[in-house]
C-alpha cells in the first residue's frame, strides 16, 4: 500500500522563476500552450486510464487519487497563494485515505492479528459446490481491539453481545466507514480551495 507525505515546498514561487523555459512558455500563443498541455496530460493520463475498468469503485478511487496527485504536485510547485501549506496537508491526507478505502485496508487489517488456515468442504448433497472454513490458528485480537478504543465503544453500544471475533470484523467495518468518511468530508470542505 502506498504512504503519501506532504510534498516540500519550494522556496521562491512560479512569479519569481525567470528561467529560459517559464519565459518562451509564456511568449507561446495560448492556443499553442493549451495543445502542449493537452499533449502531455494524453501522457501522463495514459497508464490510467489503459488500466481503468468500468467495474466497481477501485476505479474511480484510482483516477480521483491520480487527479489529486498530480493536482498537489503543481499547487506546490507554484507555491503561489498562502494556504499552500495547508492544501499539502490536506490533498496528502486525501491521498492516503483514498489509497486505504480502495485497498479495504481497514475492514482487513483485524486478519494482521490472527493466523487463520482456509479449507473448503463439499456441501453435502452437492458435488459441484463447497464451503469455505476457516480455522483459527492463533489470534492477538486483545491488541487489535486495544488500538480502536472509541470504535470498539461505538460498535458495542449497537452490538453488545459479540465473541472477539466478531467484535473485530465490527470495528473493522466501522473504521472503514470512518475513512470513508472522513475523506468526502475533507472533500467536500476542502476541494473548493485546492487551485492555483
Amino acid at each position: 500500500m502506498k504512504n503519501y507525505e506532504k510534498l516540500i515546498i519550494p522556496k521562491d514561487s512560479a512569479w519569481d522563476r525567470k528561467t529560459l523555459s517559464a519565459r518562451a512558455w509564456g511568449f507561446l500563443h495560448w492556443r499553442i500552450r493549451s495543445f502542449l498541455t493537452g499533449c502531455k496530460n494524453v501522457i501522463r493520463w495514459s497508464p490510467t486510464i489503459f488500466k481503468d475498468r468500468d467495474f466497481d469503485d477501485w476505479h474511480i478511487y484510482n483516477i480521483l487519487q491520480k487527479k489529486i496527485e498530480f493536482q498537489r504536485k503543481e499547487i506546490i510547485y507554484a507555491n503561489r497563494h498562502t494556504m499552500v501549506d495547508l492544501d499539502n496537508r490536506d490533498m496528502t491526507i486525501a491521498l492516503n485515505l483514498i489509497e486505504r478505502v480502495k485497498e479495504d485496508y481497514y475492514g482487513i487489517e483485524y486478519f494482521d492479528y490472527s493466523d487463520i488456515k482456509f479449507r473448503f468442504n463439499p456441501i453435502e448433497g452437492d458435488n459441484k459446490h463447497y464451503s469455505l472454513e476457516q480455522d483459527i490458528i492463533s489470534e492477538d485480537y486483545d491488541n487489535y481491539l486495544k488500538k480502536y478504543p472509541s470504535s470498539v465503544r461505538k460498535v458495542l453500544k449497537e452490538k453488545n453481545d459479540l465473541d472477539k471475533k466478531d467484535l473485530c470484523f465490527w470495528v473493522a467495518k466501522h473504521n472503514g466507514e470512518k475513512a470513508h468518511d472522513l475523506l468526502h468530508k475533507i472533500l467536500k470542505e476542502r476541494m473548493g480551495q485546492w487551485w492555483d
